[in-house]
């Protein structure tokens, strides 16, 4: 005679099971404490990660689409989106409008009020006052990357994948990757990583039977297109998960991406009169795309300068990952009868979009004539792809064999070391060092910054590191550079530096505390707060890491 039937308890911890006789109510406390662990090891990561970035933040915003991002955020606190010229396109009203979206606009607009109330509290002039505004600011991406981190640990988690590899697979994605570079500027990437990544976990979620699936792809949908409207077509491919859902699903969903495409066109009638006008001009016509197709796809992929195999070149465990993922012989996947078959089909689905997710990327940018989206730092157009191409790398870390872990750990350092280079080195400066900038060629010349692209003699992560270490040891030498001198010169209004000022910090360090002692504040307690951060950060990672093995062994 069989005894009675196991009853699942959390996906988030497959192997556990509750007897009926137990008791219903002692169940779901099970389940209850199973489902919260995760979440308790998220918090942590999250903490970690954030306290790191701030750590190793630059506190800058000069970029151009930073600059004039920054500005629309502070228009906007005022009722206005018309912003001082730049990286703008003028209306018909002949006042100036950002050509970019303004979803991270909206968003960050606590922030940003937040630091013009410091700014005014610390009563400094208009140049430092502007300064400081842009330095709290710059924390925006720290938050987004942070939350990113630990919402890709809780879907891995979702899906099944063991606590440590999770967290492993999260931690390479946070620092191993442009992903901790892109974390120090307030350019629109990780906001866009943050959406699509929701929007394809949410879709699995659903396919899987959970009710908050629809919820979380509506949000991620919600956030990646109103970041940038281009990725409105990619969001998309990242919710064919649902097919395997219910149809009612597709409500929450649908109304993400309507109600991003609302607010895209209330945003382009308030600069430009019309709902159809994005600001971008030419570069949204066909006419913007006259790169030969495998020129971008393997700058893109594999050129020295903008290769995302060697930006992030743990990637290369996607494949194997990705065979683990659709075989549905993983060993966590303790399921079995209608149960297997949805698993299956939802891993499928979820394999699926990501293959299409990143074809299609490659196919839209492969041929634009900015493919190297320069001015940034490495493969710009596909950072905010790399959270979703890190599911399978998960999947190839959970219960690898000894040799793949080597792999692993090799991998990683190589990332590690080039994520380095570019956290320690502003790549604006780098690109000054070789001749790059000012640029020397049009934009759309067909040899436009070739040496950097594909030259691997002027590749930016090895530039970075020559940089690092002349720099580093100036430092040590006691020659770090020198701001704010009375006769520097006039500044540059986007930089807020002078023209000498620039090139001396061609010799600096991308760290607001090397900033703040350059204009002359003591470097000793400024450094003192970043260590006090980082050990903050690595103490909270070390909870995360004893939180994820402790769900390895709950029983």
């Amino acid at each position: 005679m069989s005894g009675p039937k196991p009853i699942p308890v959390s996906p988030m911890s497959p192997t556990h099971r509750i007897h009926a006789p137990m008791g219903m109510g002692v169940a779901r406390d099970v389940a209850t404490r199973a489902s919260s662990a995760p979440s308790r090891t998220a918090r942590w990561l999250a903490l970690g990660a954030f306290a790191l970035y701030l750590a190793t933040g630059g506190g800058r915003i000069v970029g151009s689409d930073e600059v004039t991002m920054f500005e629309v955020s502070r228009a906007l606190l005022t009722g206005r989106v018309a912003v001082p010229e730049g990286a703008t396109m003028q209306g018909r009203d002949g006042r100036f409008y950002s050509k970019n979206a303004a979803g991270q606009a909206v968003l960050a607009m606590p922030l940003v009020a937040a630091g013009i109330a410091i700014a005014r509290a610390a009563h400094l002039g208009p140049d430092q006052r502007v300064l400081i505004e842009r330095a709290v600011t710059s924390a925006f991406n720290a938050a987004v990357t942070a939350l990113l981190l630990a919402a890709f640990y809780l879907a891995l988690r979702a899906f099944g994948v063991g606590g440590p590899a999770a967290l492993g697979a999260a931690l390479l994605l946070g620092f191993t990757t442009p992903v901790w570079v892109y974390a120090k500027s307030f350019m629109a990437e990780p906001l866009q990583a943050l959406g699509l990544l929701l929007a394809l976990t949410g879709s699995a979620r659903a396919a899987l039977g959970e009710r908050s699936g629809p919820r979380l792809a509506a949000l991620g949908a919600f956030f990646a297109i109103s970041a940038k409207l281009s990725m409105l077509p990619i969001a998309i491919v990242c919710l064919v998960p649902l097919l395997e859902a219910p149809r009612r699903t597709w409500i929450w969903p649908a109304a993400g991406v309507a109600l991003a495409l609302a607010g895209h066109a209330a945003y382009d009638m308030a600069r430009f009169g019309s709902p159809f006008e994005t600001g971008y001009g030419a570069q949204a016509t066909a006419a913007a795309y006259t790169t030969p197709w495998w020129v971008g796809v393997y700058g893109l992929l594999f050129s020295s300068g903008k290769g995302v195999a060697w930006y992030a070149p743990v990637l290369w465990l996607a494949p194997a990952g990705m065979l683990a993922m659709t075989s549905g012989a993983r060993p966590y996947a303790e399921a079995s009868g209608e149960r297997a078959m949805t698993r299956r089909r939802a891993f499928g689905m979820l394999a699926v979009a990501i293959v299409l997710a990143w074809l299609f990327t490659l196919f839209l940018y492969g041929r634009f004539q900015h493919w190297a989206g320069d001015g940034s730092y490495g493969p710009r157009y596909l950072v905010p792809l790399l959270p979703i191409g890190f599911i399978p790398v998960a999947f190839a870390l959970d219960r690898m064999a000894d040799a793949r872990r080597v792999l692993a750990l090799a991998l990683g350092a190589l990332g590690f070391a080039v994520a380095i280079g570019g956290v320690a080195i502003y790549f604006g400066a780098a690109m000054r060092e070789v001749g790059d900038y000012p640029y020397q060629l049009p934009l759309d010349h067909p040899r436009f910054m070739e040496g950097s692209h594909f030259d691997p003699h002027d590749a930016p992560p090895i530039v970075h590191w020559r940089m690092l270490r002349r720099n580093v040891g100036e430092h040590l030498a006691g020659h770090a550079p020198r701001l704010g001198g009375a006769d520097s010169g006039p500044r540059d209004p986007r930089t807020g530096l002078s023209a000498a000022e620039q090139r001396g910090l061609l010799h600096g360090l991308d760290f607001w505390s090397a900033y703040a002692a350059y204009e002359g504040l003591p470097a000793a307690p400024l450094v003192a707060i970043a260590l006090l951060l980082a050990a903050f950060g690595a103490g909270a990672l070390r909870r995360a890491a004893r939180g994820a093995s402790a769900e390895e062994r709950a029983p």
